[in-house]
């Protein structure tokens, strides 16, 4: 199989379940007997662990041969513990589950994108156009398991979870060809210490923060703020597909529209859509503007997303990729929508859907973070 194929089918089904998880979860959790606030606790605990995990398995990772074992592992694991929510249902056992769960699950994609990132230097792979096969997953997820939990209750979100992780183990012993390999330096991967050190390092990992961070109400409690305001779960879904249907578009046409675009020009568009679409989220669930706040997601999250590959593979140097996406994963899309989970959802009860204004405020330091160059010595040399 090419690098290609394999890793549209790997964004295809990783992101299926991602589709899944993210914005119905909640749901299945409610549906489990969860109260919001615990609700609350548990994603953002589970989002904030990814750290831990997102560290602990790229720290292990060291050459590009170890990526493959790695996310099978990782597929298997993952597998074990979403199978193991139909018969533990408790207060401990959604506890316990929930960090495992965020620990190995989580950990598939800093691994997928580490190995995107050094095949888009080994066979010039065209990011945007594998990475679109899981957006279209996502959208897929999103209207097939919304109408089954109208139709046929929450359960079938465990279930969809279940069924996606099944079949992206059995991905992962599909062969390769070529494989991922080393750079023709032959140098292994710098540790994290080294990585942060590097020019730009700390000041990108804050700006992604802040960025991917601002999404963490969104994430987590968009789903139930607008069933209380009257939107059942199918609309949820359009909703939410809406969202990755422009975000598509943008992964689609990456090279053509923005190939000559720096990393910094990319993040700060991202800024600005968040920041838009937060302010609009937070004022009003009339459904014309949530259409045009649902289109925004291209650049909240696409550009975001895109400014980040953009810096980890074409502005540090090729051994410290794999740390740098480790570091992204872990403090970007871990730690940082975790913590500002866990405050969503102690606002949440009180503030509703204004919780979204406090998401605009984080966005608004990246405008200043991003007013000189990410990486210093790249802009010197």
């Amino acid at each position: 199989m090419t690098p290609a194929n394999w890793l549209s089918l790997f964004f295809g089904l990783y992101f299926f379940s991602f589709g899944t998880f993210l914005p119905y979860w909640a749901l299945w959790l409610q549906g489990a007997g969860a109260s919001a606030g615990f609700i609350g606790l548990l994603l953002g605990l589970g989002m904030a662990v990814r750290c831990l995990g997102n560290l602990g398995v790229m720290s292990c990772i060291r050459t590009a041969t170890h990526l493959v074992p790695a996310i099978r592992g990782l597929a298997l694991a993952s597998l074990l513990v979403f199978t193991a929510f139909y018969g533990w249902q408790s207060s401990v056992a959604l506890l316990v589950l929930t960090l495992l769960a965020n620990l190995i699950y989580s950990s598939l994609i800093p691994a997928g994108e580490a190995m995107a990132c050094r095949y888009i230097v080994q066979v010039q792979l065209d990011y945007g156009r594998a990475r679109l096969w899981g957006s279209v997953a996502f959208i897929g997820a999103n209207l097939i398991v919304g109408m089954l939990n109208d139709h046929f209750g929450s359960q079938w979100i465990l279930h969809g979870m279940v069924l996606s992780l099944a079949l992206l183990s059995l991905l992962s012993f599909a062969p390769i060809s070529p494989a991922p390999q080393e750079p023709a330096t032959g140098r292994r991967a710098a540790s994290l210490l080294q990585v942060l050190k590097r020019p730009g390092v700390g000041r990108f990992l804050l700006v992604t923060s802040l960025l991917q961070g601002s999404h963490a109400f969104y994430y987590g409690f968009s789903a139930l703020h607008w069933q209380q305001q009257g939107y059942n779960s199918s609309i949820i879904g359009y909703l939410w597909g809406l969202g990755v249907l422009a975000e598509i578009l943008v992964f689609m046409f990456y090279k053509r529209w923005l190939g000559h675009w720096s990393a910094s020009g990319l993040l700060m568009a991202g800024m600005i859509c968040a920041l838009c679409r937060w302010l609009l989220l937070g004022a009003t669930t009339d459904p014309f503007w949530l259409v045009l706040a649902q289109v925004l997601h291209a650049g909240s999250f696409g550009f975001t997303h895109l400014g980040a590959v953009r810096f980890i593979s074409g502005e540090l140097a090729g051994e410290a990729a794999f740390g740098a996406q480790a570091l992204y994963a872990a403090v970007s899309s871990g730690l940082a929508p975790g913590l500002l989970l866990m405050l969503s959802g102690l606002l949440y009860p009180s503030l509703g859907g204004q919780t979204y204004w406090l998401m605009a405020a984080a966005v608004l330091p990246v405008a200043w973070l991003l007013t000189g160059p990410l990486n210093k010595e790249q802009t010197q040399s």
